[in-house]
Order: C-alpha cells, then sequence, then structure tokens
C-alpha cells in the first residue's frame, strides 16, 4: 500500500465532499428564494421534481441511476423543507408500505402523521393536521382499497390527486425470537395474509391467522406477544427489532401497491394521468354514453371502478383513470363532452406516475 498516495487520494475525496456541500448550501438558498417567489403555490410539484431527476439521468449515464435518483430526491426533500415541510399522514405505525411510498417521493425531510386508515388521511387533510396524504389505492393481487375511494367520495373538492407512486410489495415473515416450528399464531393485514396465502398454506398450515389493522400495526403486536408471527415489510420488522425468519413470501413475485399522493389543489391540474369520480343516470346505456368521448378520442382507461351510494340504495358513483392530462386535448376536449353527459364530474387529479425506482414511468411520460 502506498500510504502517500492513499492520503493524497483522501485529500482530494474530502475537497470534493466539501465542494458538495458548499453547492448544496447554495442549492438551499435558492430553494427560499424559490420559495419566496411562489408565493402561495405548491410547493410540492412532483412534474417538476420529476423532469429534475430525469435531466440529471439523461446528462450522468456514468452515475447508476437508482443511486442518482435517491440522492437527488434528499436534495430536493432538504431543499422543498425550508419553503415548507410537508406533514404527511399515511398508514402506520412505523415501517409499513405507506411509509416506505412517501419516503420513495418525498424523501427525509417530512414529518411524520401516523393514522390507522384512509378515512383517518382525509380526516388530517380536511383539518390542516397534513399537507399531503399518501394513501393506497389498488394492489395487483387483491385489488382496489375501497376505504380510500369511499373516503375521496365524502371528501371536498379542494383536495385532489397530486401524484401516484407504485412499489413493489415485499412481505416477510418476524417475530420476537420465535422460531418457525414454535409460531402459534400469524397477525397482519387481512390483504397481506391473502396475499401470503399459499406460503402459509405450506409452511404453517395449521396455525390460525389473525387480522390486524396494518402490517406494521402487525409487527408492533409481534414485538410483545411470544408465538406470534408478522408478515409485514422488512422495515416494520426491524423497527419493532424483530427477527426475521423468511423474506419474500408473498405468492406472486411482481406484487405491487399503487399509492396516491393527496393534497390542497392550489392551481391547475397537471400531469400525464388523469383520475375522474363520477355518476350518470340509473338507466340502460348512461355509462356507455358517457364514456363514449373518451372511445372517440382514443384515450386509455386503465382503471373504472363503481362505489355504491349510500344516499341512494343501489345506484353507484365511478371512479376512472385514463392515460392523458386534463388540460390537454384530447383528453379536455372530452371530458367537456363527458360533462353533458353526467349528473357530476369531477377530476379528482392529473398527476405524473413514480415507478419504484423513482422515475416516470415511460407510457406515462408527455
Amino acid at each position: 500500500m502506498d500510504e502517500q498516495q492513499l492520503q493524497h487520494l483522501r485529500g482530494d475525496v474530502d475537497a470534493i465532499d466539501d465542494a458538495l456541500m458548499d453547492l448544496i448550501e447554495r442549492r438551499q438558498e435558492l430553494a427560499r428564494a424559490i420559495g419566496k417567489a411562489k408565493g402561495a403555490s405548491p410547493v410540492f410539484d412532483p412534474g417538476r421534481e420529476q423532469a429534475v431527476i430525469a435531466r440529471l439521468r439523461e446528462r450522468h449515464p456514468a452515475i447508476d441511476g437508482r443511486a442518482l435518483e435517491a440522492i437527488q430526491r434528499e436534495v430536493i426533500s432538504l431543499c422543498r423543507s425550508l419553503q415548507e415541510k410537508p406533514r404527511v399522514a399515511f398508514m402506520g405505525p412505523e415501517g409499513s408500505f405507506s411509509q416506505e411510498a412517501a419516503r420513495r417521493v418525498l424523501g427525509q425531510s417530512v414529518d411524520d402523521l401516523f393514522v390507522a386508515n384512509p378515512w383517518e388521511a382525509f380526516a388530517a387533510l380536511e383539518r390542516g393536521e397534513a399537507t399531503l396524504a399518501v394513501v393506497p389505492i389498488e394492489n395487483t393481487v387483491e385489488g382496489v382499497v375501497y376505504a380510500t375511494l369511499d373516503a375521496f367520495a365524502k371528501a371536498p373538492v379542494s383536495l385532489s390527486v397530486a401524484g401516484e407512486v407504485q412499489l413493489p410489495i415485499v412481505h416477510v415473515l418476524a417475530t420476537a425470537g420465535t422460531p418457525l416450528e414454535a409460531v402459534t399464531e400469524v397477525r397482519s393485514h387481512p390483504q397481506a395474509l391473502a396475499q401470503c396465502r399459499l406460503w402459509l398454506d405450506r409452511h404453517l398450515p395449521a396455525v390460525p391467522r389473525v387480522a390486524s389493522a396494518t402490517t406494521s400495526g402487525a409487527a408492533a403486536e409481534a414485538k410483545d406477544l411470544r408465538g406470534v408471527a408478522a408478515v409485514c415489510s422488512e422495515a416494520a420488522a426491524q423497527a419493532q427489532g424483530l427477527t426475521v425468519l423468511h423474506r419474500a413470501i408473498q405468492d406472486q413475485p411482481h406484487n405491487r401497491t399503487r399509492f396516491w399522493i393527496i393534497g390542497r389543489r392550489d392551481g391547475p391540474v397537471e400531469g400525464a394521468k388523469t383520475s375522474l369520480l363520477f355518476n350518470v343516470a340509473h338507466q340502460p346505456g348512461a355509462l356507455l354514453q358517457a364514456l363514449e368521448p373518451l372511445r372517440a378520442g382514443r384515450l386509455n382507461i386503465t382503471f373504472i371502478q363503481s362505489r355504491p351510494l349510500p344516499e341512494n340504495p343501489f345506484e353507484y358513483v365511478f371512479f376512472l383513470d385514463v392515460e392523458g392530462d386534463a388540460a390537454r386535448e384530447p383528453l379536455a376536449g372530452a371530458l367537456k363532452a363527458m360533462e353533458g353527459l353526467c349528473f357530476r364530474l369531477r377530476i379528482l387529479g392529473s398527476y405524473p406516475v413514480i415507478v419504484s425506482d423513482g422515475t416516470l414511468r415511460d407510457r406515462y411520460k408527455t
């Protein structure tokens, strides 16, 4: 080992690190100035943030793309917090998949507000206790999260979808030191238990399965109960000091959940995917007629779901996702035509879609 050369190289690294920190300090100053220039405009601008990351990935291909995104997202998060530190509501406790989804998009420089369910997340926004909420909307295995749709149907029109993040769901089986052969009960959210049914049937066929409010809540329960195993994220297991017995126990290797980032609409919608809420006359052909402008515009519907209207038995409100920006053609014209064919048409938001590594999904790029 050439000690002299090593010390010289380390000195160069130190100098570069100092230069990086000087630049970050300069970026913080610019962030404060941008915050003043924005005035009352939203601090969280997912489209702009994703464009910054995409530009850097294109300009610096020698840097691993995921590492670059992770670094830049934290720089953005730090600078965003100097304008206004977001308080984010999501299902907890520590280590939940909702928290992981929030971190993927918003970084570490946020204040966490743990809630029990999507209803409470929306309520926190309405009361001003949170500036953003991250709520699950759909899983590739277990389907729609109806509580999120129902909460949105009751939410004020000031709330809208600011972004979507798609997160790979990897479940682990964890205990407070109990070996697999001594497990007497498995706890988790019902969807997580269903997503791991085949593995549990094979390895713990006679062990009772008990529902918990969240996967991270199951981890917290397992911490204090001998013989209880939790199906949860690895982050939740680590947060509770549990021992991971098995990893990746989900039945489907491509298990994903998409989460919506909800906030207050302070400006025009903008994005490459749009979500709608609407209802139509309770008569034959009404739904087909309402969707005709989307077909005529050759617009791709990626999601449609009906939910019952409590005040009108056996009548329904529809949620729909469609590719395109509500402010641009051809979707803008199609939505204008739909307005005349629906009792109510509400644009829930136009927004970017962020995949698990933080990049924009190519099919939604504008």
